[in-house]
């Protein structure tokens, strides 16, 4: 028989270990947390706001559309995401081109931007930047490129440079294939 204190000493940690089955559960539970605290990673990380119900998410997209076996369009974006509706598709850091048989006749440029395929409408926001091939140049902080009519509108202020000429005013309808253009507000024009 063993005796002495040296001895106990050894046996505790033993027994312990032994018992655990009998006595561990019932620790556990006394140190579990209370009040609904998760355990720490098993929160989801947040996502970007309007990001949330996502149905699929792209980096580095482009896509374009041919008519008669000739470009039409091209948009490129950085990221693509779309949420419940499919057919609206929101891009970030956009870049649209638009051709003419098969030439570049327009870049579209913002920072973010919605594209509907059933509508084929595309709205930019955030410095937006239409840049023609001939030097025309708008400007604004929002703009509508509806692809079926070949119009560019917006009710934003816009900044035009065309040709020696500067001109600002509040919304602009610009029609691409007529190369015309009718902005409204208060119009300022400088000649240069």
């Amino acid at each position: 028989m063993m005796t002495g204190y040296r001895n106990l000493l050894w046996l505790l940690p033993v027994s312990l270990l032994l018992f655990w089955p009998v006595w561990g559960g019932t620790l556990s539970r006394l140190l579990a947390p209370r009040g609904g605290l998760e355990a720490p990673g098993t929160l989801a990380p947040p996502q970007a706001a309007g990001k949330d119900d996502a149905g699929f998410m792209m980096d580095n997209v482009l896509f374009s559309q041919l008519k008669n076996g000739s470009r039409d369009w091209e948009i490129q974006a950085k990221h693509l995401y779309t949420g419940k509706d499919q057919d609206r598709m929101q891009l970030e850091a956009v870049e649209a081109q638009v051709f003419k048989n098969d030439k570049r006749k327009f870049v579209i440029t913002g920072k973010e931007g919605e594209y509907n395929s059933k509508k084929k409408i595309l709205i930019l926001r955030n410095q937006v930047r239409v840049q023609a091939e001939n030097g025309f140049l708008v400007q604004s902080d929002s703009l509508s490129y509806d692809d079926q009519t070949r119009k560019i509108t917006t009710a934003a202020p816009v900044q035009i440079t065309d040709k020696g000429i500067g001109i600002q005013g509040k919304g602009i309808d610009y029609d691409m294939q007529k190369e015309s253009y009718d902005v409204r507000g208060r119009v300022k024009v400088d000649i240069h």
